[in-house]
């Protein structure tokens, strides 16, 4: 079992404190001297130390420091006794690191009393977890560093998504998150626990390099719960974390009854009459702590809670009225009852009192009687109100997580029902899909039987001409052989634009087989085919080098025989045409074309120019079947681009369309 080190060079005292340790079931250890104490805390288990502030072979609240500093008792409960006429030393001993003090002449019961409650949550604690989310590893390091020599157990995430996947599965005691990340700021991280059911109330602090006050109330607003500058020492910033750690709790507190021990902070510049209202205090069962000036008042509050504050109107330095403003204009006491004292009974003192905020008004001539009887009446009016304002966060703690509850549910159905809708739209979709592919089936089978037909009359039609044009010989006139030739021509435009329709209807059908093509080179077997197909004609033909793209290279060859085809057809009334093809590249994406210096046309049709039937020409010289360009604008659209064209009459055209970048 861990023992309570008493450190007092008093032995009267020491062996009062021991007494009421044994009687109250606490094993104790008493040391005379710090030395003696340094060996104790090497021999044995210590779960609390009460030292006296001066001793024989040196200074109690150096010894704090000590302590603080060596990681194995940093997290010590320290207990401080000193006469209540040294304010200063503790003052000094509460922000040196002690957890308490109580000034001599001691109440043992609540001496005893207050140590049950230090030791509670020591003996056994573990070592406490903290979340260090900050992107800079030299900073992260140093940090988990120090927590650890603290007695707290670090994990570090270099970004917020990370440490809040740390901090729901590890469910943390505290989190120190820096407040400017890349990828996700502070106080959004901070937002995001606030929003979590099982995180909201984890302790958080945020850490800024920013001196800017609107840095600070923004970090609050976003829920932190303390706001640190990141080139604090680190020191200050684990005396941040422990701080708020001593603030939050990890279960519901325990109502502090209003029978046991209270604190009283008594204010008066008047000795003699401080030491008779804290004799007469003490024997009613309260713990008081005594300040002779508002300053060390002030002072003292800001390292010690009290319960209730007797503050006397009339002082030298700050008065009791501008003390009282002080602290009313204060969070953290504002909400401690206060209570006036004056030896100068009249309306407008006490009006004044009010003013400045007192929750009572009491002249000292009243007698000690009635004071006490203000001051119980004051304290169980605030635990009132604290009991009060607690149930009123459960309910409304209870409320938000029921409401929480509630839109989860609402939202896991609404997803479900999405998930259904879906699903059965899916399958209507795949239901279309099988009916379109078997109307599609039919369809392509539909056309090639009627195809067929077709050219077995075409082949009846162009075979029985020759035949005439053969058994006539001689005997026809030249109007007579322009006929036959007139039928022949009409056949073989025919049977083209058979396959022209054909090749139409299958492309919407193909499935894309995408690899690197180089356009460069396909565009220069189409040009080598039309030279060796119109050996007498000149033209110029220019394609760019390194035209590549990601497409189906099948369907690419029939855009280029199409485009380049039409740029070759209607360059042919030039002496010597000029064709291009090219590239443009805007914003990232590839536009290729096709230029000529060529008939061209007029630029009203453009946007017909890709409906199937719609001819450049009405000219009989520039013939063709009217579908090559819709075919082209459909390869296109399935391979995700576009096509355009722009030109004049009599000034050549240019086409031009955008496929896939190539990787």
């Amino acid at each position: 079992m861990s023992a309570i080190l008493v450190v007092d060079d008093s032995l009267t005292v020491r062996m009062d404190l021991i007494e009421a340790l044994d009687a109250a079931g606490l094993r104790s250890v008493g040391c005379a001297t710090l030395a003696d104490a340094r060996e104790a805390l090497r021999a044995h288990a210590i779960a609390l130390v009460i030292l006296d502030v001066r001793l024989p072979d040196g200074d109690g609240i150096a010894f704090v420091e000590e302590l603080r500093a060596d990681p194995g008792y940093a997290q010590l409960p320290i207990l401080m006794l000193s006469s209540e006429a040294e304010v200063k030393d503790r003052i000094r001993g509460l922000r040196t690191g002690a957890n308490d003090y109580i000034g001599k002449p001691y109440d043992t019961a609540a001496t005893i009393d207050r140590i049950r409650q230090l030791i509670g949550g020591a003996i056994g604690t573990p070592a406490r977890l903290v979340v260090v989310i900050d992107h800079s590893p030299t900073f992260r390091d140093a940090l988990a560093e120090a927590l650890a020599a603290a007695g707290y157990a670090p994990a570090t995430a270099s970004s917020g998504p990370e440490g809040l996947r740390v901090a729901a599965t590890q469910r943390p005691a505290a989190i120190i998150v820096d407040g400017s990340m890349p990828d996700m700021d502070g106080a959004t991280v901070i937002r995001r626990v606030r929003l979590d059911p099982a995180l909201r109330t984890t302790p958080c602090l945020l850490l800024t390099g920013s001196d800017d006050v609107a840095a600070e109330i923004r970090a609050l607003d976003a829920g932190a719960d303390a706001f640190v500058r990141k080139e604090s020492d680190i020191e200050l910033i684990l005396a941040r974390l422990a701080a708020v750690l001593r603030a939050a709790r990890d279960e519901p507190a325990t109502p502090v009854g209003l029978l046991s021990p209270k604190r009283i902070l008594a204010v008066d510049d008047s000795v003699t009459y401080l030491h008779a209202l804290a004799d007469q205090l003490r024997d009613a069962g309260y713990d008081v702590a005594q300040a002779t000036s508002g300053e060390e008042a002030i002072d003292l509050l800001a390292v010690q809670q009290v319960d209730c504050i007797l503050l006397d109107r009339i002082m030298p330095g700050l008065s009791g009225a501008e003390t009282c403003e002080r602290i009313k204009a204060a969070p953290v006491v504002r909400d401690i009852p206060l209570i006036m004292l004056t030896s100068l009974e009249g309306r407008e003192a006490m009006i004044d009192g009010f003013s400045a905020g007192a929750d009572d008004f009491i002249s000292k001539s009243s007698g000690l009687d009635v004071l006490k009887a203000r001051v119980q009446a004051q304290i169980r009016r605030k635990q009132f109100e604290d009991e009060h304002r607690s149930i009123r966060e459960q309910l409304l703690r209870r409320e938000r997580e029921a409401a929480e509850a509630r839109g989860a549910r609402e939202l896991a159905e609404a997803r479900a029902e999405l998930v259904e809708q879906l699903e059965r739209a899916n399958g209507e979709l795949a239901a279309t899909n099988r009916e379109l592919a078997a109307a599609n089936f039919e369809l392509e089978a539909f056309n090639y039987s009627v195809s067929h037909d077709l050219r077995a009359r075409l082949r009846s039609i162009d075979a029985f001409t020759r035949a005439l044009e053969e058994d006539a010989g001689q005997r026809l006139d030249d109007a007579d052989c322009e006929n036959l030739n007139r039928v022949l021509r009409a056949t073989a435009q025919m049977s083209e634009l058979i396959d022209a329709l054909l090749e139409l209807s299958r492309i919407g059908r193909t499935r894309l087989g995408r690899s690197n093509v180089d356009l460069s080179a396909i565009a220069s077997v189409v040009v080598d085919e039309l030279r060796r197909r119109e050996p007498e004609r000149v033209v110029d033909v220019v394609v760019h080098p390194e035209l590549r793209t990601r497409a189906d290279a099948k369907l690419v060859r029939i855009v280029l025989d199409n485009v380049i085809g039409n740029a070759w057809k209607f360059t042919s009334q030039c002496a010597r045409g000029h064709i291009e093809v090219g590239k443009l590249a805007e914003q990232g994406t590839h536009i290729f074309f096709v230029r000529d210096d060529g008939a061209g046309f007029d630029a009203a049709h453009a946007t017909g120019l890709f409906a199937p039937f719609q001819r450049l020409h009405s000219d009989a010289e520039f013939t063709g079947t009217g579908v090559g360009l819709a075919t082209v604008q459909r390869i296109i659209e399935r391979h995700g681009g576009q096509i355009w064209a722009e030109s004049s009459v009599g000034t050549g055209a240019t086409f031009y369309f955008t496929l896939p970048s190539p990787p």
